[in-house]
């Protein structure tokens, strides 16, 4: 599968779909075009209409879409490989804002300039070129930039970044694409070819936690929303998040949630 793909559809994906054919590690952008629908998104509802921005991380649970006749969205999926090496002076932490704003409705300024990125990457992937992959990505590039901007509109705060930001953006790059399956600080710092003491401190630094913290807010957030969200037992729910077993995962889930996994579905639904 190509690293950046260009979709037109009549309905958004359902990420925790197996079958669909976005998988783990896969970022999806979707641009309404034409008519509206209803969805839920990791349980929060969303009213999807003309110049509605989606972008939806492998976190993201989409369930109970109710499109109009006429919904029309363009997708543009790509994979954190095709990010990783983005240098932009952007919060290090953008990804988990996505996680947990994902919809934005743009002004009509930022639709008409969304709308032209839009025809340059159908089109610029309907050409056979030897450039055509490294056109895409800067495409890409530039294109974060501006959504970017949309979510971060104090600009003024914000700074160039420097090799300590690209390695923590790195960091949350790796870790949304594997921390279901390596929770580990050895293999983020592997990866990164940094120590495990230098990585363990500089996100410390930038985020006040612990990389076990860190990754374990991301895997309580998809745990609690597979039980709010789906009626999936929780042997099934155990096996999506990894864990060895469903009495390993409940024993984790009460410790750090203070309720047992049924308990908290009960009272959450």
């Amino acid at each position: 599968m190509k690293h950046i793909q260009v979709l037109r559809s009549n309905e958004l994906f359902s990420l925790w779909d197996p079958t669909a054919i976005q998988q783990q590690g896969q970022i999806i952008l979707s641009y309404c075009i034409s008519g509206t629908t209803k969805v839920a998104i990791n349980t929060t509802n969303y009213f999807v209409s003309p110049g509605t921005l989606l972008t939806l991380l492998p976190q993201s649970l989409v369930l109970n879409q109710q499109p109009s006749v006429d919904f029309q969205c363009v997708h543009l999926v790509f994979s954190f490989r095709a990010i990783d090496e983005m240098i932009l002076p952007t919060n290090y932490n953008f990804l988990s804002v996505l996680v947990e704003q994902p919809l934005v409705v743009l002004e009509q300024e930022d639709r008409s300039l969304f709308e032209q990125y839009i025809a340059l990457f159908q089109q610029q992937e309907s050409t056979d070129s030897i450039f055509q992959v490294d056109a895409l990505r800067y495409l890409l590039y530039s294109f974060i930039a501006h959504i970017n901007r949309v979510y971060q509109q104090e600009e003024g705060a914000m700074q160039p970044s420097s090799r300590k930001d690209v390695a923590v953006f790195q960091f949350y790059n790796l870790l949304h694409q594997y921390y279901l399956v390596e929770k580990s600080v050895n293999f983020y710092a592997d990866q990164l070819k940094l120590s495990p003491k230098y990585l363990t401190t500089l996100i410390r630094q930038r985020t006040g936690k612990s990389i076990s913290k860190v990754i374990r807010e991301l895997v309580l957030i998809k745990a609690k929303t597979y039980l709010t969200a789906t009626d999936f037992p929780i042997y099934q729910i155990a096996e999506q998040l990894h864990f060895a077993d469903a009495t390993t995962f409940c024993r984790y889930f009460k410790t750090y949630v203070g309720h047992s996994p049924m308990k908290y579905r009960q009272i959450h639904r």
